[in-house]
């Protein structure tokens, strides 16, 4: 008999850990989550680990509603500098990866290191009342596929004081690290290499006379001690990070102190005078490069975080990319365990995801090779020195590094195949944020995605264009919508984007709107996507915000199409309320898709929507 019953177990109360855990119970499942050290504990040292964040991570972290909390602590960085032999240099280090291409509301990193972060994710699942149970360990765990209850994952724990408990569960996720224990029992291959390379890593109160000292992210490219990082922090802290070359790695080893490294460090940034007032932690580490073979198994058992890939922090990637599992995987293991998604969706996130990381390793061993001030094999021949092919590197890989140009290929849930080309981004890639506005509201802009939060759901945006061009197609999308659209209501939202402005929505557009209406007062957000305002266009935004299908107003055909192979319908009785033409004001019509009348559980109908008439 289990201890405990839950939808989801979770082994690792890291970053991924804790945002998966309040992801998934902010979207309605159970969770029971483990760790094997109690990071809570006033006892437990001081870390820093994992410190900047890009812009698309900011982004996800906003959706999560998790974003504000983190600036109330964090140091914003929106510039950087970089020295060679003392000399100040431009358009080098981190100027690469600042300043991203393309429309992001977030034109920065937050630099908070992780104590801090964990702290925050844990406050925030205590207010749900979601309980992480540490110190515990995983010992092992087994499934049975034949349970009639669906709880197919049995997970046999140890608490610190030899205590054993059984957790029921119906999936299991790992986030325990490069030695996870759920990936090791799942018999998934970790594929890669440890690299002889040895980094250090050193955060505290620093004195200085370096000028930009305060200023966000900077770099030195020193000689003795490689692409030297410098970041600012949380609390006045600053860190220090630089290669331990073998010559200091043979005089300290893995064993060196802080003083040392402090010593180092203040070697590191010469000819500028550093001293540590106070060092709150340092690390010496290997470099591990290593993908997951695969990011599912058996399909209850998943893995996201270091747990399915590690590397470097040579580009600062471990927990921006740990954000971008849990984005891609949340939605998906919740979907299809309400019910709303079919199960091929789930199996998606590893073909994404793991494809992603193994990109993510390719672009680090390029990057830990040159902080080095070594050339990499598939550099060899190239006479520059290693800082300069670095910088071509990060160049290169921006957006990549930064999350924006994070994009995945044509498959079940980026529908490049049958999309109609009436936008400028393609399906499977991010879809920018853009400004649009309320009614009655015209000088306070709000955000797109503020607008279309993460929920679970499918966003369908509808936009509009010029309503003198586009009325008779929106009165046959009016129409469509009325009646396709309730098989789908539990998981899909829809959102009218009308250019130009005026007093009443439904009287403008000539049919009620789809969902809730905004104005495109000066056309920024149909040029954002380069949607021609005189034929409209409507977007289909997967729930972790990136782009799944396009379609022509009159299309809506194809968007069930799209819909049809991802989500579980819903049977929907021809109630007077659900089948509305809509085809000129005055009719019967859905006052909002978003609230259409839906079967309850015992048969009958919501009482939530109601029929207006006009």
């Amino acid at each position: 008999m289990a201890d405990y019953t839950t939808d989801v177990f979770i082994s690792g109360a890291g970053p991924v850990g804790l945002v998966l855990a309040y992801q998934l119970t902010r979207l309605g499942l159970s969770v029971h989550i483990i760790d094997a050290a109690d990071k809570s504990s006033p006892n437990f040292p001081m870390y820093g680990r994992a410190c900047t964040l890009y812009p698309r991570t900011l982004e996800i972290l906003d959706q999560f509603d998790l974003y504000d909390d983190m600036t109330q602590i964090g140091f914003i960085g929106k510039q950087s500098f970089t020295y060679a032999d003392g000399k100040r240099t431009q358009g080098r280090g981190w100027e690469a990866l600042l300043n991203p291409s393309g429309q992001a509301h977030f034109q920065h990193v937050l630099n908070i290191r992780l104590k801090y972060s964990e702290d925050i994710f844990r406050a925030k699942l205590a207010e749900m009342g979601v309980q992480i149970h540490a110190p515990t360990k995983l010992l092992r765990y087994e499934l049975d596929a034949s349970a009639r209850d669906d709880y197919q994952v049995y997970a046999h724990c140890q608490s610190m004081l030899g205590e054993p408990t059984t957790v029921k569960a119906k999936y299991i996720v790992g986030c325990d690290g490069g030695g996870s224990t759920v990936r090791k029992l799942a018999g998934i291959p970790f594929i890669g290499e440890r690299k002889m390379d040895h980094w250090v890593r050193i955060d505290g109160l620093v004195k200085t006379n370096l000028p930009e000292a305060r200023l966000g992210l900077g770099t030195f490219e020193s000689k003795t001690h490689g692409h030297v990082l410098w970041v600012s922090l949380d609390h006045s802290a600053t860190r220090v990070g630089y290669v331990l070359s073998e010559e200091l790695f043979e005089k300290y080893g893995t064993n060196m102190s802080a003083a040392d490294a402090a010593v180092e460090a203040a070697k590191a940034v010469a000819p500028f005078e550093l001293e540590f007032s106070e060092i709150h932690w340092h690390t010496v580490y290997g470099i591990q490069q290593h993908v997951a073979e695969r990011f599912q198994e058996r399909e209850r058992i998943l893995i996201a975080g270091d747990a399915a890939h590690t590397h470097s922090s040579g580009s600062a990637q471990g927990m921006n990319t740990g954000m971008h599992d849990v984005n891609s995987l949340a939605w998906r293991l919740a979907g299809v365990l309400k019910g709303w998604y079919k199960s091929e969706v789930l199996a998606n996130y590893s073909d994404e995801r793991q494809a992603t990381a193994t990109q993510l390793i390719n672009n680090d061993k390029l990057i830990s090779t040159l902080i080095g001030r070594k050339i990499p094999e598939s550099m060899k021949g190239r006479t520059e020195d290693p800082m300069v092919l670095l910088d071509e590197v990060l160049g290169a890989q921006r957006d990549f590094t930064n999350g924006l140009g994070i994009s995945y290929p044509p498959n079940l849930v980026n529908d490049v195949d049958c999309s109609d080309p009436l936008i400028s981004t393609i399906p499977g890639h991010h879809f920018a944020d853009t400004e649009i506005y309320r009614n009655g509201d015209t000088r306070n802009a709000i955000r797109l995605h503020e607008v279309t939060k993460y929920n679970g759901k499918f966003h369908i945006l509808v936009f509009a264009g010029v309503a003198a061009h586009t009325r008779s197609a929106l009165r046959s999308l009016r129409a469509a919508v009325d009646r396709q659209a309730p098989r789908f209501q539990h998981a899909v939202d829809f959102l009218t984007i009308i250019a130009g402005t005026g007093r009443a929505f439904e009287e403008h557009l000539g049919v009620p709107q789809f969902g809730k209406a905004y104005w495109d007062i000066d056309l920024g957000a149909h040029t954002c996507y380069g949607v021609d305002t005189e034929s409209g266009a409507m977007a289909v935004l997967r729930p972790d915000g990136l782009l799944g299908h396009v379609a022509s107003l009159d299309g809506f055909d194809r968007v069930v199409s799209y819909l049809e192979r991802l989500i579980v319908p819903r049977e929907t009785k021809a109630a007077t309320n659900g089948h509305a033409t809509g085809k000129e004001l005055g009719d019967v019509f859905i006052e909002n898709e978003n609230n259409l009348a839906m079967p309850e559980e015992d048969g009958s109908e919501s009482k939530e929507a109601g029929v207006v008439v006009q």
